[in-house]
């Protein structure tokens, strides 16, 4: 799980049904009505064993367990996209831990928990294409699956993309920088203009030539402050 809090790598947490979205028969939306055991057997339907999803803490219960929500548009099931396991104090809390990486197409979050998720960044369709493709569906049945194929298809280079942000988080972690969406992308950006191949940045080539630039770094600050 991927969350923007404090909560420790190892901790259960405890999401329940009404905590998240579900789907609910018109006029009502989800949040205008009572949960039943219906919307609890259908959980198995929107979340599994070993699914990746992002929630948000609400608090901590008396025997350590963690009692989530997911009730925004940002929360929920994590795909097409890679988790990283980080050490937690790498990872300092800020305003913002969800990154919409628009020139790369990639969602990026940081929890505070050392869990790195980098995967496809999908927008939310506007209500009227939803309509108008739910009304083409209907017309033109034969059509489902290639819409549905492309729908799942994750473009060659956004998976590159994916890779290199990932990478560029690994090698902070070895290093034991602190991880931030400025510094992750100063790395893809220098991989780049080295010329290096994703794999590449896994060598210790780069990771020198990274330790070099943190340390050039520090000094021009200590100056600055001097």
């Amino acid at each position: 799980m991927v969350d923007d809090s404090d909560e420790e790598e190892g901790d259960s947490g405890e999401l329940a049904a009404a905590e998240i979205d579900t789907p609910a028969p018109p006029p009502l939306s989800p949040p205008l009505r009572r949960r039943t055991a219906v919307d609890e057997l259908n959980m198995r339907n929107i979340f599994v064993e070993n699914d990746v999803i992002s929630a948000e803490v609400r608090n901590s219960q008396h025997d350590g367990t963690w009692q989530l929500h997911a009730r925004s548009d940002k929360y929920g099931k994590l795909e097409r996209g890679q988790l990283i396991t980080v050490p937690s104090y790498l990872v300092k809390r800020r305003k913002q831990h969800f990154h919409q990486l628009d020139q790369y197409g990639v969602l990026l979050i940081l929890g505070c928990n050392g869990y790195v998720w980098v995967g496809e960044l999908i927008l939310a369709k506007d209500s009227m294409e939803v309509d108008d493709a739910n009304e083409s569906e209907k017309t033109h049945a034969n059509s489902i699956g290639e819409m549905n194929l492309e729908e799942n298809y994750t473009p060659l280079e956004t998976r590159q993309n994916i890779c290199r942000i990932a990478n560029a988080v690994r090698v902070l972690a070895v290093l034991g920088f602190n991880i931030t969406v400025e510094v992750i992308l100063e790395l893809c950006d220098l991989s780049t203009s080295l010329n290096l191949d994703i794999h590449d940045m896994l060598g210790a080539e780069f990771c020198v030539a990274v330790a070099e630039k943190e340390v050039e770094r520090r000094s021009t600050v200590n100056k600055r402050k001097g």
